[in-house]
């Protein structure tokens, strides 16, 4: 995909509403069937960190992803998404990767017409809604949506799911993205200096350790999986 959608912030008005798509924190849109997920490293529910509504000339138009991620542990090996063993440009990924290895957060992909405004979730991250600004710069440095990944390393795109499944580029958020949190938000927990977890002193969340995040996904839109890898 050679158009690329900016994801620039929207200062106009900062309070939610039931009809946005593409925002940072907040509450989820999702569908009524689709549960909060649950860490599987401590047992807690995610956090809400954003969603996208794909546009339409996006391979997944029609669809919305949102990102969850845990804020209560800090595990050393689950600080970033699992890495493959071979991440070289152009790399296989194997059958059933995709479907285990989100064990600390949780990309849900639904249709985007089947979401629900979700008010019981608790709020942690404050609001910022996204507008969605059209550019033919496929290259281009910034969180956005489709086009081409800006590697700070070398170029890790993957080729394929299980051999047959064509793996496309999605979106990237770039590094040293802060999540501001409300105010009774409890504080995310971090390894300190010393490995060991402790709360973290700062008013704002982080994911991935702040670094570029990438996202790729199967072509396949029947049952639409997602392949996220981070680079700093």
């Amino acid at each position: 995909m050679d158009n690329s959608y900016l994801l620039m912030e929207d200062h106009s008005n900062q309070k939610q509403m039931e009809g946005d798509l593409s925002f940072i924190g907040g509450h989820p849109c999702i569908p009524a069937s689709m549960e909060i997920p649950v860490c599987q490293l401590c047992g807690a529910e995610q956090t809400f960190f954003f969603q996208v509504a794909f546009p339409e000339e996006h391979i997944w138009h029609g669809f919305s992803m949102a990102v969850f991620a845990c804020t209560s542990c800090a595990h050393e090996e689950y600080l970033i998404p699992e890495m493959l063993q071979d991440t070289l440009r152009g790399v296989d990924i194997p059958e059933g990767f995709l479907e285990d290895y989100q064990k600390n957060f949780k990309c849900n992909i639904f249709e985007t017409k089947k979401g629900v405004y979700r008010d019981s979730y608790q709020e942690k991250i404050q609001f910022k809604r996204w507008k969605q600004t059209s550019t033919s710069e496929p290259k281009i440095a910034n969180n956005k949506l489709g086009g081409q990944p800006n590697w700070l390393l070398g170029d890790e795109t993957p080729a394929t799911y299980k051999i047959s499944v064509p793996m496309l580029f999605l979106m990237q958020l770039m590094e040293d993205i802060k999540f501001e949190i409300v105010q009774d938000a409890p504080p995310q927990i971090r390894l300190g200096l010393r490995g060991n977890p402790e709360p973290s002193k700062h008013h704002y969340y982080e994911l991935f350790l702040a670094n570029n995040i990438y996202f790729f996904g199967t072509k396949e839109r029947l049952k639409p999986l997602v392949y996220v890898l981070t680079q700093i």
